[in-house]
């Protein structure tokens, strides 16, 4: 019996989503927690996400699925109240939804919507890790250049090494900027994104806005002509917003 499970968590005390073989009291990820959990209520299949997050990213509505023993079959409040017993403060189950046999977290998704939160306000200590202090910014000029990146492009030189033998062909339905109260956002709706795509292009759209390097330097690294801006803005900026499926 499949379910699906929305989940959000405070990436700030995880170590990256993916399980890894050397988890302890000291050293977990949310796939390695939420699995004890688990097991500690007699299910001991695997879980499976829409996609893997980063040490220190943070998810908002985060999807996995995985296959439940027949005896939880309509217990789904009552497993989902039991879980969050465990898996709080820092991770929680916000609904569990029986799915088709078929329905797969990961390439069932449609489209996926990432943000990344800046504060250019007088510092904040409760921000350092959930959105990232920068200097005061022009979000107009930030909005504008951030819609370079829509559309279908090859983000090759946008992308950590390291990530797999995944295409580099991905699409970008909506980019840009907005002020939300005392924050700004940078938003991507994209089909998938690559190894640490978003935390590059982020760093890249600041420096353009500082006045690091410019805009046509920026466009000329996303044709692939050269690369000027390779580095990486912090994580725990970054939020995995939500998962769209076929309705």
């Amino acid at each position: 019996m499949r379910v699906k499970l929305i989940l959000s968590y405070d990436g700030s005390h995880f170590y990256g989503f993916q399980r890894q073989n050397n988890e302890n009291e000291h050293f977990q990820t949310v796939t390695g927690i939420l699995e004890k959990s688990l097991k500690a209520l007699g299910i001991h299949t695997p879980i499976v996400g829409s996609g893997r997050t980063d040490r220190g990213v943070h998810a908002l509505r985060q999807v996995v699925h995985l296959d439940l023993p027949l005896f939880w079959e309509k217990e789904y409040e009552k497993l989902r109240s039991l879980l969050n017993r465990s898996l709080m403060p820092h991770l929680y189950i916000q609904q569990i939804h029986p799915t088709l046999p078929n329905f797969h977290a990961r390439f069932s998704a449609q489209k996926r919507l990432y943000r990344y939160f800046l504060y250019d306000g007088v510092y904040q200590p409760f921000y350092a890790h959930y959105a990232l202090h920068v200097n005061a910014l022009d979000v107009q000029r930030l909005h504008h250049v951030a819609q370079s990146f829509q559309g279908a492009h090859n983000f090759e030189f946008f992308k950590k090494q390291g990530g797999g033998l995944t295409r580099d062909e991905r699409i970008l339905y909506k980019v840009g900027a907005y002020r939300y109260k005392h924050l700004i956002v940078i938003y991507f709706l994209g089909d998938a994104f690559l190894r640490s795509q978003i935390r590059m292009m982020c760093d890249a759209l600041l420096k353009v806005c500082y006045d690091e390097i410019r805009e046509e330097e920026l466009i000329a690294q996303l044709r692939r002509e050269k690369k000027v801006s390779t580095t990486l803005l912090p994580p725990s900026g970054l939020y995995l917003s939500r998962i769209f499926y076929e309705t």
